[in-house]
């Protein structure tokens, strides 16, 4: 059996645009701090030729509430602030009662020095 505990959660909005040169960039605003149930920590490393790839994959579950609906409903514009990392949602699972809310979540380190 997994270990679940409560810890203390930061929800971010998501913004994605273009700057004046071309470059995409990614803006994070805090919207709502909350406390989530995290279980299920898991670490995993690929390597290609040239890269290293760390991703670690984490569950947090949620009350439903207007909030986290309209997380469900657009997760893209969404990221979890946890342990000071920033968690991208990968999938959502909703339970049947809709009293809860599971989302995965991936945090991929893009620069790692070897």
């Amino acid at each position: 059996m997994a270990i679940t505990r409560y810890e203390n959660l930061m929800i971010n909005n998501v913004t994605n645009g273009v700057d004046t040169i071309g470059q995409y960039t990614t803006t994070i605003a805090p919207w709502f701090e909350t406390r989530g149930l995290i279980q299920d920590v898991a670490n995993s490393l690929r390597i290609s030729e040239k890269y290293r790839v760390y991703q670690d994959l984490v569950n947090i579950t949620l009350n439903y509430t207007p909030n986290t609906k309209d997380i469900v409903d657009n997760q893209n514009l969404y990221s979890i602030t946890w342990r000071n990392f920033d968690w991208r949602i990968t999938d959502i699972k909703e339970s049947n009662d809709r009293m809860k809310v599971t989302f995965i979540c991936y945090r991929n380190d893009p620069e790692t020095p070897v």
